[in-house]
Order: structure tokens, then C-alpha cells, then sequence
């Protein structure tokens, strides 16, 4: 599937606004984001997955089956659609096809202890108890490095603090590798990224930051910076509104937005 750039970057934001929706328990907005997107692009892998989360959020089963199982068909190497279709399996009490579907994706992220965690818990349901045991200690292995996660983010802050910026970079990317999951991680390394004006890298670390945290203010906010800096005004927008949309208290996104409005002579 090949796409302008700006049209690549409407979905994705869609795609945002569609998931920040759903934490925020604003459902049917979300399920129209979602269309809006497919309406852009009918093929678009993120809005399966966002509309199969929707789904199962609102007990439809099926529904949510059939938008992760089109994600995968897609995308097969997406590890946490594997996984959130092995949930929606054990609750329907089909223990294979919900220990295959984890077991695929530990196969292709093995460093998430969640994984392990659900796949030990079917394990246990069908009585079998050592290799519940097993999973449960994996899980428990790969948690322990968080802690080391955590330190390894407390100094990079202070290395992007101090301006060593290639410095903040290696530990950050060392926290995310021992926590692949922490939003913290990912947004700092797009400060850092940013620091170095390496911006198109800056605004993956961002998104990757708000995949893992939709509602991420401060993530929302300096990616809509970015865009504003490198010319992409609309997308820039939106991410400045989703900011709003968080944390309505806040004066940074207004700013930014009013900047962007006048710079359009809106």
C-alpha cells in the first residue's frame, strides 16, 4: 500500500484520535474516527487493530475477531494483535487457538512479560500447572529488569539534561530494551532525537511513546512541535487539538495552535 506522505499522516493522526477516544471510553467517537479513516484508505492495518480494541471494549466478540484477523492478515508479525486475539479466544474457552495465538506472539516479541503472564494463566486453566509455572517465571524474570528500565530513563535525563546528547540517546534506548513498554523512554528519546535535529526519527519516538500511552499529553504536544517545525501544519494541528483534548488546562498547545492559525490566516 503506497501513500502521500501527508495522506500516510491524516490516518495515523485518525488512527490517534480513534485510540485516545477508546481510553477515554468515548466509543462510538472513536468507531467514527476509525471510519473516517477507512474512508481515506480502506486497507489501513492501525485502524484494524484500534477497531478490533474497540470491540472487544464493547464485548462484541466476533466483531473484534474479525478486525484483529485482517490486522494480522496484514501485518503477521504484530505481536500484540496476536495476543489480544489469544485473549478474546480464552474467553471464549478455546484454549488451542488461544495458546497458539500467544505463543506467536512471544515467538516475535519474547521480552514482554505480559505475554507470558496470560499465557500461563490458560495454562493453568487445562490443568497444566508446570507449564503454567514456567510462564509465570518468565514473566516474573522479565519484570525484574523494570527496575533497571528506570534507572537506565533517570540517566539519560540527566545526560539530555547536561546537553550529552548521544549519551541520553544509548540510555534510553537501553531503558526501552528492558522495558519495551515504557512511554517515558520513548518520548525522552525524542527529546534527545529533537536535541540533534533529527526530526523524523524524534516523531517516531513520539508516536511509539503515545502507542504505548494514548494519553500522553506531553507526547501529543511536542509531536505536534515537530510537525509544526518541519511544515506539516495540518497534522501539527491535530496533534496540538488531541493535547487539548487531555489536558484542557494547559496553555502550551494553545499557544502552539494559535501560532499555526495566524501563520493561515485563520
Amino acid at each position: 500500500m503506497k501513500m502521500k506522505k501527508q495522506q500516510e499522516n491524516s490516518l495515523y493522526e485518525l488512527n490517534r484520535t480513534a485510540e485516545l477516544y477508546l481510553t477515554q471510553g468515548k466509543l462510538e467517537e472513536a468507531i467514527i474516527a476509525c471510519n473516517q479513516a477507512l474512508e481515506i484508505v480502506p486497507d489501513f492495518p492501525p485502524i484494524y487493530k484500534t477497531l478490533g480494541n474497540i470491540f472487544h471494549k464493547m464485548g462484541e466478540i466476533d466483531k473484534a475477531k474479525e478486525w484483529y484477523l485482517k490486522a494480522i492478515n496484514q501485518q503477521p508479525e504484530w505481536a500484540e494483535v496476536h495476543a489480544n486475539l489469544g485473549s478474546l479466544y480464552a474467553k471464549e474457552k478455546q484454549w488451542q487457538l488461544a495458546i497458539k495465538s500467544y505463543q506467536e506472539a512471544i515467538g516475535i516479541k519474547p521480552n514482554l512479560p505480559g505475554f507470558y503472564r496470560n499465557l500461563g494463566k490458560i495454562w493453568q486453566q487445562i490443568g497444566k500447572i508446570e507449564l503454567a509455572r514456567d510462564c509465570q517465571e518468565q514473566a516474573l524474570s522479565l519484570e525484574a529488569e523494570y527496575p533497571q528500565a528506570l534507572e537506565y530513563l533517570k540517566r539519560g535525563k540527566k545526560f539530555l539534561e547536561n546537553g550529552e546528547i548521544e549519551e541520553a540517546i544509548a540510555y534510553f534506548q537501553q531503558a526501552i530494551k528492558f522495558n519495551p513498554s515504557l512511554a517515558n523512554a520513548y518520548q525522552k528519546l525524542g527529546d534527545a532525537l529533537v536535541e540533534k535535529k533529527e526530526l523524523h526519527p524524534a516523531i517516531k519516538s513520539y508516536q511509539q511513546a503515545i502507542e504505548q500511552k494514548q494519553d500522553l499529553f506531553i507526547a501529543h504536544h511536542k509531536l505536534g512541535k515537530v510537525f509544526q517545525e518541519i511544515g506539516e501544519l495540518d497534522t501539527a494541528i491535530i496533534e496540538f487539538k488531541l493535547a487539548i483534548e487531555i489536558n484542557p488546562n494547559s496553555p502550551l498547545p494553545y499557544k502552539k495552535l494559535g501560532e499555526i492559525l495566524e501563520k493561515k490566516k485563520n
